[in-house]
């Protein structure tokens, strides 16, 4: 087990097992206990109804040996079901177990159950500790880092978000092997944002087999130096996103496919070419489909409304700057105008 130098106050280890094998050890010997030991404290472990189906048995074993009986709290957390409702019933369970802060909630699955769960940890009234278990390679990336929970509501996404941090974060490669195909672009989109941003070698650990830990360690090296210049450059892309999210109400493109074809907008013409041969390895597309481009802009338009702001800041490719990502503020119908001009390059003529 080796820990990830994610650049964060909490514990991230990555190892293949440590999901199943590590866990509940953390726990005890958080609590200062031997393997025998009986614990003082209550587990709960949030997780999806996929994800509980392929490993909860053997997630749950650990803590049977060690006589910890954790109770599963098994939810829908897809985009479209992201929301206050799934946080109420995650919530609701909690206060039922009568779970204070001594206990534990442990998030196992995706990004949108990371999300969530953290979500509820954070407002739940029995502060209890959270840790977190990726099943995926986005929420290893990004959601087990990100410094804030999101929630959607209706076809507005990130429409909440609460302060969020774990006491520890377990990645464990043997996760991804199960990753349905289409989910497996949420993962690819933000590595291909920081690559952008600035790592462009970040790609070939996408198109390659490379280690895990080595390729985390990576993508948070190059988080940390877009964070240090600038944390606003990591909104490239999320504009148009968010939009074709929203329009189809988050059902026919994932988080990944949205943002891939967001990231496919933005970049100058002379990266595109390499960039679509990059997408067609990793199934990405590089066009939006069933969507004519006015509705696309009403709905960004609807959502800088919403925003309430005379000016946006839009991250943008400045070649002045001698290619560098820069963050501009714009009025909004400078942003619109922006917003047109990328969503030519994805929308097809006609």
């Amino acid at each position: 087990m080796d820990r990830l130098e994610a650049n964060r106050n909490y514990d991230c280890f990555c190892g293949n097992g440590i999901a199943t094998e590590f866990v509940a050890g953390y726990l005890l010997e958080k609590n200062n206990l031997g393997l025998s030991d009986p614990a003082p404290f209550k587990v709960a472990i949030i997780s999806d109804r996929q994800v509980s189906g392929y490993y909860y048995n053997e997630f749950e074993n650990q803590f049977i040996l060690r006589n910890i009986h954790p109770r599963l709290i098994a939810c829908d957390a897809q985009e479209a079901s992201k929301s206050l409702k799934t946080v109420s019933e995650i919530v609701a369970d909690l206060r039922d177990q009568e779970l204070g802060a001594q206990d534990w909630i442990i998030a196992l699955g995706g990004g949108g159950i990371i999300d969530c769960a953290s979500f509820a940890a954070s407002v739940y009234s029995g502060r209890c500790n959270l840790i977190l278990v990726p099943t995926t390679l986005g929420s290893m990336a990004e959601s087990t880092v990100a410094e804030r929970a999101y929630l959607n509501s209706g076809k507005y996404k990130d429409a909440a978000f609460i302060k969020a941090e774990p006491t520890a974060v377990f990645a464990d490669p043997k996760f991804l092997a199960t990753v349905p195909g289409k989910f497996k672009s949420n993962g690819y989109a933000p590595i291909i944002r920081l690559a952008l941003l600035a790592d462009p070698s970040l790609v070939t650990g996408l198109t390659e087999k490379s280690d895990l830990r080595e390729f985390l360690n990576r993508i948070y090296a190059a988080r940390t130096a877009v964070e240090i210049k600038n944390p606003r450059l990591l909104t490239l892309g999320n504009e148009i996103a968010a939009a074709i999210e929203g329009y189809f109400r988050f059902m026919n493109y994932s988080e990944g496919e949205a943002l891939a074809l967001s990231l496919y907008s933005c970049i100058p013409n002379a990266l595109r070419s390499p960039l679509a041969s990059v997408y067609s390895k990793l199934g990405l597309p590089v066009t939006l489909q069933g969507v004519g481009r006015d509705m696309i802009l009403k709905s960004l338009k609807e959502n800088l409304r919403q925003a309430g702001s005379n000016t946006v800041n839009v991250v943008d490719y400045d070649a002045a700057e001698r290619g560098k990502w820069v963050l501009r503020q714009l009025t909004a119908n400078e942003a619109m105008e922006l917003f047109a001009s990328r969503l030519d390059v994805i929308v097809p003529k006609g």
